[in-house]
């Protein structure tokens, strides 16, 4: 009976083991409640970020450093007019980021729908 148990112990721990290793890792971008959360997971600096909620709503951020995380509250987001996104009447559909990297070249993530043009 020790002898099964121990060995039905050992089965879980691998279980769990290789469910750990296999997870996919977190996305790059992540929306929750009121909160939109951001990683440059680059090992390069992005200047003139962009982040876009449901194609006009906007916030900026002159720089992100490379490995750094940005959360900002949904309510922050300004459509063009001035309007507040309003997470409590509104979903959010797409998120678009947009920036340059150090060397020049644009950076782009999307999660969901993204923003149309």
């Amino acid at each position: 009976m020790t002898r099964v148990r121990g060995a039905r112990r050992l089965l879980t721990l691998v279980a769990l083991v290789a469910a750990a290793s296999c997870s996919k890792p977190a996305e790059p971008i992540h929306v929750s409640a009121n909160q939109l959360t951001v990683d440059n997971r680059t090992r390069s600096d992005w200047s003139d970020v962009e982040v876009w909620v449901n194609d006009h709503y906007r916030v900026t951020l002159p720089r992100l450093l490379a490995g750094q995380r940005f959360v900002v509250p949904l309510d922050t987001f300004v459509a063009g007019f001035g309007q507040r996104f309003n997470y409590r009447k509104q979903v959010v559909q797409g998120v678009e980021v947009t920036a340059k990297s150090a060397d020049g070249q644009a950076v782009k993530l999307v999660w969901g729908r993204g923003r149309r043009r």
